[in-house]
């Protein structure tokens, strides 16, 4: 114990010779300097917003969906048929949301940030009826959402 606290003692009183080192002061010549109003630039009050994109709103491997319309040999299962509504829904929203967005590119930039604004608002609103209608579907249905 005693020399725990003697080798404890040593390295707190020999820590600051250990550590002595000298700081040199660096001179920087006047012309080196930079002005604090230089480094801080002012934010600019009309930014361009970023276009949305379609990822932000559509669901999860619904990406790249397209509209089909021709029935395959399958067609009696149910989950084939629901699948390729799901899928025509994507593909169908998809098409609106693209047309959308090409209207608003061709505005200017204070126009620009508001369309975008508008189309990120519809598209959480179809997305809010989405789901709201899936939860009735299966309501209608009698699927117990919440089962463990």
């Amino acid at each position: 114990m005693k020399k725990v606290l003697l080798l404890a003692s040593l390295l707190v009183i020999g820590m600051p010779v250990i550590c002595d080192d000298t700081v040199e002061e660096i001179s920087i010549p006047k012309s080196e300097v930079i002005p604090v109003q230089e480094v801080i630039k002012p934010v600019d009050p009309v930014r361009e917003e970023l276009p949305p994109r379609w990822s932000e709103f559509c669901e999860a491997g619904y990406e790249n969906a397209v509209y089909k319309d021709s029935h395959d040999v399958f067609n009696f299962i149910s989950f084939v048929k629901s699948e390729r509504a799901k899928k025509n829904y994507w593909a169908e929203r998809r098409v609106s949301f693209e047309k959308y967005l090409k209207s608003c590119e061709v505005l200017s930039s204070e126009a620009k940030s508001t369309c975008y604004a508008n189309l990120r608002e519809m598209e959480t609103q179809k997305n809010d009826l989405y789901k709201i209608k899936s939860k009735q579907l299966l309501y209608e249905n009698n699927v117990d959402i919440h089962r463990r």
